[in-house]
This record gives C-alpha cells, structure tokens and sequence, in this order.
C-alpha cells in the first residue's frame, strides 16, 4: 500500500516559539506529531497537557511536536494573538500560524482538534480527530521510533530548534475572572501563574493562594499547587471558591485557616458528561470554567462537557455532583435541562433566581430560570455566527465572550472578548451596545472576566494586557488598579512527566470511512457492521460500548443517547443509528462576513476564510464557499 507524503507546512503568516521557519524535509529521521489546534477550543486546551507530557517522556529522542494553528474566530488569528495563547497555555513547542486555514486544506483537516503523525520517513502514520488517548499516541510514537531503527531511517539525536526570549516577570500574567467581596477585597485568578490574589480594594496583595508552581496539591496556601485558576465567587461564610480549570477542579479556599482543599474533581480529566448525582471528589470532571453560589449550593460552568453542574452538599459529609442543565452535546439548543445545550459555557452572572451563561463558542449569552430549570438565548444563534453587531437582541452578534456580569440597575454587561470590548444587553429594551472606553492606550484585550464594585463601577480583567482596569458604569476608563506585593515567581520545577497506565488504549479513531456520506436535513439511519478476526467473537454478556461523535457540525446533528448492539455470541455484529439533521441556520440580512466586514466584502482581492453565514452573497464568501468547508469542532 502506497503511503501518502505530509506536505510541507505552508503557506504560514508566521512561525512561534522558534527563530526560523521549519521545515518538513529537516525533520526527516524523526517522529513528527502535528497538533491542529485553535486558541478558543476547550478540547484544544485538553490536548496541550498530554503533548507536554509526551514531549518530556521523550526528551532527547527525535520526537518532534509542532503546532499548527488553523483560527476559528478572526479575533484569535493574527500572529500576537497566537502568542498570547501559547504563552498563556505554556507551549513549549514550535507554532506555525496557518494562513487562512490553508495548511489545515492541505491536510484534508475536519475538525479541532486533530493530531496528524508523520513518521521518520515523512509519510503520514496516523491522523486523528479528537482528544488522543495518552498511551495510544505513546504507543503509536515508540513503535515508529523502533520501525524507523529497525530499517536505519531514525536520525541519531533530535533537531536543535532556536528559541525566542521568556517574556518578562510581571505581577499579573493573564488574569481570568475576578470576584469583589462584600467587604470590598477583590480576588483575581492570576492564571497564567497558576495562583489566585487577595487585594485589598486599592490592589496590595492580602494572600496569595497558591505556591506559583502548576500541579494539582492541597494544602497551606504556600505550598498548594493550582493549574490554571479560573473562575472565583466568594462564599457567605467568607470562603473562596475556585475553579482550577486544568486540573479539572473546583476547590475552596478557607483563608481564616490559609488552606486550600478541593471539594469536587479527581484531577484527572473526566470523559463522559455528567447524567445523575454522584460523590463529588469522586467524579471527574471537564475544565469547570465559572462558579456562582446559590444558597447551599455552588452552580459551575463546566466548558469541557458543554454543561452546567450543581454542587450540593451530600448527606454524609462532603458534595455531590449533578448536571443542572445541557446534555453534553455542543450546540445551541434552548429548552428544559435535559433538552438545552451548551458550547463551552464560560462565564456566570447571577441575579435573583435568574443566572445568564457566557456561551463562548455560540458566541452567545443564555439565561437559565433557576426555578424552572428552562434555558433560554437572548444574544447569539450558533456554533459559527458571530460578529460585533449593535442592535436588538435579535440582530446583535458577539465574538466569543468569556465573561458577563449584572449592574446595580440590572442590565447585562458582556466581556466581549475576541472583539476586544465590553458590550451591555438592556434587558427591558432588548438592545446590545458597546462600552466606549476612550482613547486607543485605554483599549482592553481579550477581557476574560469582569465584576461590579460597589457605587456601581466595572473592575475588568484585561487579560491580553496583564492587568486589572476600573470603567465607569458607562464605560469611560477610570485607570488601572495597580497590583503591589505579589510574591515573586519560583524558578520552573523540573517535574517528571505522569506514569502511563498499563492499560489498553481508549479513545482514539481506529476507523475513518474515506467516503463520508451527505447528510440532508431530515430523519437518517447509518448502518454499522462489525467483524472480529478470524477465530474471535463478540462474547455475550461481555461489556460493550458504541459512540458516535460528530466532528463537523455537531449542532445540526442529533444521535442517540444509547446505542444497542446486536450480535453477541457471534463474529460479527451490526447495529443501526437513527439520526435527525437539522436545516442551516439562514442568514441576517447585512450580517458580516466571517472575514468581519460590513456589509460582506465584494474584493474578489480580499482573501477570506469560509463565510460566516451560510447563504451570503458577495463574491469573496460566493468563491471561498464553493472552494472550502467551513471547520467545525
């Protein structure tokens, strides 16, 4: 069988993380993992852990990794966003920004994320849509490296790849959400130093909530560990609550004692959504993201399983877990909790027995009824429709917010993120306008989280730029709350790289059909036949489990929850999945462009990537539309 050559990776807009461009063909005698990615994407984020890991278990060896990153949202293209993210999310890897998804078309790429492995000879070994499974790749990686030194191919010690200067010590580094006590102390998620910071209402640093180093460790807050801190409430009772996004868990942080301990998560990644309560330290959970308190109870954001949780306590002493709403697909779908859906739920505000969710990757702010359970969108209408669009709620259009907060007078105030804005939803009037903070040096980047002050006033997390700003209620900067006394970085731990269970691997995509059907709206049934090998059978009695994931368009598509084998105690086994496809949204009339502009560019010279909404007519989005597929996560 004849193998297919990885192209080379071009054309780029620039390369990170290295001196110079790289190129496929000097990378012939070593193990090359190619990690598609796109800043936004939660799975993404799951991915960069286990390819870190991967890089220090092999250390020395010519195993190379190479992010390729293919942006979803135009806020997260342009070069000095992706260096945001990877400083943000600690790649230590080269980066090569793809030019309008043009390497991602070059690979045939579906959906984020995707891991292409290329062996030493440079043909390709394996393509993979999804989170991989740790000892599948690692197995797939040895076995190359041992074929590749078996026929002399393997190249004698790994490719010398220059890197750029660190960035400079800051007392912030990429704050997230921020939360402002009763008493006026404001608790920040310093997180791209995996810690969290008590200021007192003028910005001194009260307590720092985590040693600085990442991992997952209860304790003092001296020697605690946080990995990327997130989203903060403070409780009643004076504790902190923290959502430790990477280690995929929720912890309170009692400050009367100086203790941190966390209360839900294992920290280790779960890989199912939650259905039905269960021991909270004894479930996994998937990058918790926000938290707000209701009573007894602390509802999470929980972005990795398109869900939101409910933390109760338990009778026996500790919590219990539960959904309070959304299935687990990732899509726009209002309704009760076992019919809505989410797309990356990231932010919470809360007011009254109403809560609104920032819908990051709908783009969307959604309100859930908390006596009801009933979810409903007031902005946002899918999975690829953003924008920056003023206007009623109908017509408006965001770009991937992260955070949102309620005002004294009960409008909504959105950290708009990609579009670089804070945006405020006039409930009562149905309307969506955009804070005008002033001159271009007070401008905001990437906020990620925002909280009211008493008297009224916004203290933002200006993420992209390190800091903490304070906006009049109209938005007018009122300057920026300088940090002072926070604890000086230690030096980076040489921590050895986790243990990989003996265990069979999981989780990784044995079979590609290479002619996908076409799905039309309407009802559809795939038929699965499967054969064991010869001299094997499906033994009856014996667990078995069938998943279907779709990877393009998962909104539009409806699966079962359940799906029934038939054939036990056979060889071979068939099963039948009915699936409902829905219509394509429409578009808005003068909607933008995906390329952002207003109304949809005309410029047959103007290069942009696929239409943002289906069904737009100008000569740009017409050519791009019939030349590509939109991607999908």
């Amino acid at each position: 069988m004849d193998r297919l050559r990885a192209p080379e990776l071009e054309p780029a807009r620039a390369w990170l993380g290295t001196t110079r461009p790289l190129r496929l063909r000097e990378l012939r005698g070593h193990v090359v993992i190619l990690d598609f990615w796109t800043s936004c994407c939660v799975n993404c984020m799951h991915v960069l852990p286990i390819l870190r890991d991967l890089e220090r278990r092999h250390a020395g060896r010519p195993v190379v990794v190479i992010g390729v990153h293919s942006a979803k949202f135009p806020g997260e293209a342009a070069p000095e966003r992706v260096a945001d993210a990877i400083a943000r999310h600690d790649v230590e890897h080269p980066v090569v920004v793809d030019d309008g998804l043009a390497i991602w078309e070059r690979y045939a790429i579906r959906s984020w994320p995707t891991l292409v492995v290329v062996r030493p000879d440079g043909t390709i070994a394996a393509v993979a849509p999804g989170e991989p499974d740790p000892v599948a790749l690692d197995t797939l990686v040895r076995g190359l490296l041992a074929e590749a030194e078996a026929h002399g191919t393997l190249a004698r010690e790994p490719l010398t790849i220059p890197r750029g200067e660190p960035a400079p010590p800051r007392p912030l580094a990429f704050p997230g959400k921020v939360a402002v006590a009763g008493d006026g102390r404001i608790a920040v998620a310093d997180s791209g130093h995996h810690r969290v910071l008590v200021l007192s209402a003028d910005g001194d640093v009260l307590v720092a909530i985590g040693s600085g180093r990442r991992g997952h460790r209860d304790g003092a807050f001296a020697d605690a560990r946080l990995d990327d801190p997130q989203g903060l409430v403070w409780a009643d009772d004076g504790a902190l609550w923290i959502c430790d996004a990477r280690n995929h868990t929720v912890a309170r942080a009692d400050l009367s004692h100086g203790r941190l301990d966390t209360v839900a998560g294992t920290g280790s990644i779960g890989h199912v959504p939650i259905a039905s309560p269960s021991p909270a330290r004894a479930t996994a959970l998937r990058s918790p993201w926000d938290v707000v308190v209701v009573g007894e109870r602390a509802l999470l954001c929980l972005a990795g399983s398109h869900q939101l949780g409910v933390l109760a306590p338990a009778a026996g002493g500790g919590y219990s877990v539960d959904m309070l709403a959304g299935d687990g697909r990732e899509a726009l779908v209002d309704g009760p909790p076992r019919v809505a859906c989410f797309a990356q739920p990231s932010g919470f505000a809360r007011a009254g027995d109403r809560v609104w969710i920032a819908d990051s990757e709908t783009s969307a702010i959604r309100e859930l009824d908390l006596e009801t359970g009933d979810t409903r969108t007031l902005v946002g209408a899918g999975l690829f429709d953003w924008g920056a669009e003023d206007g009623p709620f109908a017509a408006a259009s965001l770009q991937h917010p992260l955070g949102v907060a309620v005002t004294e007078g009960g409008d909504l105030v959105v950290a708009d993120t990609f579009n670089d804005r804070l945006r405020r939803l006039d409930r009562r009037a149905g309307l969506v306008s955009t804070l005008s903070l002033g001159t271009a040096e007070e401008s905001l980047r990437e906020p990620g989280g925002l909280a009211v002050l008493p008297g009224g006033d916004l203290l933002v997390a200006d993420t992209g730029h390190h800091r903490l700003v304070r906006l009049a209620s109209g938005g007018a900067f009122k300057g920026e709350l300088q940090v002072r006394g926070a604890p000086p970085m230690p030096a980076p731990a040489d921590d050895p790289p986790p243990s990989l269970a003996a265990a069979p691997a999981t989780r990784w995509f044995d079979l590609v059909l290479e002619r996908a059907p076409t799905l039309a709206p309407g009802r559809a049934t795939g038929r699965l036949h499967l054969v064991a090998p010869a001299g094997w059978k499906f033994n009856e009695g014996a667990p078995q489990r069938l998943a279907l994931e779709v990877s393009r368009r998962s909104d539009l598509v409806t699966s079962p929850d359940r799906i029934t084998l038939s054939g036990q105690g056979r060889s071979d086994m068939s099963v039948e999945i009915e699936l409902q496809v829905a219509e394509l949204p429409t578009s808005r009339s003068g909607a933008n462009c995906w390329c952002g502009s207003t109304p949809c560019c005309a410029a047959a010279t103007r290069r942009c990537a696929p239409p943002r909404r289906p069904g737009c007519g100008s000569r740009c989005c017409s050519r791009t539309a019939a030349g590509r597929r939109s991607p999908s996560i």
